[in-house]
Order: structure tokens, then sequence, then C-alpha cells
């Protein structure tokens, strides 16, 4: 009885796949802007999962991913602490007010926020950008692997008869 199909061929590209993928996506991410506190693209991880049925690349971010890629309505104050954090790693220059006072970072993170509830933020599709270019680049490569895989296998097949 013949063994079950082993895909190392794939396995291997898609390993290569995942890589490429933080790699284009942290570059998207700062041809943005968007990598100020470069907390989202420290912290990026690329997992392959092999299951039995398919396998998955997935990416972890951290959770404000979605705030760049879909962007924010307006309408919705924006979490104080979080906006506190981007200026403190963010250089941002406060202008004085009409009294020469400097408003304190509480101060400018309520007046960010007040902007943004008032236009929201708009969409920056890093990861709908990573996705496309990925699929320029390894289209092809996917293929010939799963074709090389597959002619090992049927390979072993005729040999065993």
């Amino acid at each position: 009885m013949s063994e079950l199909i082993n895909f190392t061929e794939l396995q291997k590209v898609l390993q290569e796949y995942a890589k490429e993928a933080e790699e284009i996506y942290k570059y998207q991410i700062s041809l943005g802007g968007k990598n100020a506190s470069r907390k989202l693209t420290d912290t990026i991880k690329s997992n392959v999962v092999v299951g039995d049925q398919a396998y998955e690349v997935s990416l972890s971010l951290q959770e404000y991913w979605k705030y760049i890629e879909s962007g924010r309505q307006p309408g919705k104050f924006p979490p104080v602490k979080a906006l506190l954090d981007w200026i403190s790693v963010k250089p941002v220059i406060p202008r004085p007010d009409d009294h020469g006072r400097i408003p304190t970072p509480n101060q400018l993170s309520f007046l960010i926020g007040r902007k943004i509830k008032e236009e929201g933020i708009k969409p920056f599709p890093a990861l709908e950008t990573t996705k496309e270019e990925l699929d320029k680049i390894y289209h092809e490569r996917l293929s010939a692997a799963l074709g090389h895989d597959m002619t090992i296998y049927i390979r072993k097949l005729i040999a065993e008869k």
C-alpha cells in the first residue's frame, strides 16, 4: 500500500512565503508612515499551519492593525491611552495656543482624539497590498512546488507496481 503524498516542497515554499509576508508587510507599514512606535512591525510573527486538508499561512499582528487597514469612521473618540502612547513615541511638536501655552500630553491627546472623532482616519490597506504582492511573487512558485511534490508521489506509485 502506498504512503500518503508528502508535500515537502510545498511546505518549504510556504515557509518562504510566510517570511516574505512579514517583510512586505513591514515595508508597507513603513511606507505609509504607520510605524511610529515600531510596535506593530517589531511584534509581527508569521506561521504556517499544516492541517489534514489544508495549509494556512497567518500573520500575528497587534490588535490595532485593523485601524490601519480599515481606517476609522468619524463619530467615535479613540482610546486615550492609545493616543498617549502614540504621542510618546511620535515626534509630535504641539503649537502654542493663542496665549502662548503649550498643551500637555493629555490635552494634546484630547485634541488629536477630537479630530479623529470628527474626521475619522483614512484606511491604509497594507495587508491587502501585501497579499497582492505575494500573489505576484509566489503564484508560479506554489504551483511548481505542488507539481514537484505530485511528480515524486506519482513516481513512487509507479515504482510500487
